[in-house]
């Protein structure tokens, strides 16, 4: 499964925003795998083809996965930290 990322030299992008957030709590491959579906139950496409306009939708199909993960509280501030995080990509 290939991920959209950014090159060293660039800013990160939405992926990388959401990795950074994620990877800590879920670990590397859950947490690529959770990004996967949400972008494919939210957008009914691949990471790959998803923006970071769309990223709204896709932390909205993470939130079901996130509470059984970690918890309802935690996907809370999680999600509204990644949101600030998204903010400065636009």
């Amino acid at each position: 499964m290939q991920t959209p990322s950014s090159s060293p030299s660039s800013a990160p992008g939405w992926h990388d925003v959401l990795m950074q957030h994620l990877e800590p709590l879920l670990g590397d491959f859950t947490a690529k795998m959770a990004i996967h579906t949400a972008a494919l139950r939210a957008l009914k496409r691949p990471p790959e083809q998803v923006g970071v306009q769309d990223v709204p939708q896709v932390l909205e199909g993470l939130k079901p996965m996130l509470n059984v993960f970690i918890g309802a509280l935690r996907t809370t501030s999680t999600l509204t930290e990644i949101s600030k995080a998204m903010e400065k990509l636009r």
